[in-house]
């Protein structure tokens, strides 16, 4: 969750790294072996102009494989920002994570 966290805020923010997307990989991974699936691209949600998936699976084999050191960060083109934000906001709808945990500190609080 600490991870989602901070991806959520970096994608909020637009201070979206390439960095990013190993972690956004690593996290659906993660997910989709809980969920038995073979692949993490079972977690990641089909759009309709993209009835086979393809294009976020690109995104995140190609921009999870380069050698994007978090030692020296490179930020994000603003159209990859844009795929990182639907991939990421999808996942989040899709599998209805706890936005109070999320969200901010205040909204956090209240609900603990």
């Amino acid at each position: 969750m600490a991870l989602l966290k901070e991806l959520k805020k970096a994608a909020d923010s637009g201070e979206l790294y390439t960095y990013h997307f190993n972690i956004l990989r690593n996290i659906l991974e993660k997910t989709a072996s809980f969920h038995g699936y073979a692949h993490f691209s079972s977690c990641v949600r089909k759009n309709d102009d993209d009835a086979d998936g393809m294009i976020h699976k690109r995104m995140l084999d190609l921009l999870s494989h380069g050698n994007y050191s978090l030692f020296d960060p490179k930020e994000m083109v603003e159209e990859n920002k844009n795929h990182f934000r639907n991939i990421l906001n999808n996942f989040l709808e899709d599998y209805n994570f706890n936005e109070a945990i999320l969200g901010n500190s205040q909204n956090q609080e209240e609900h603990v």
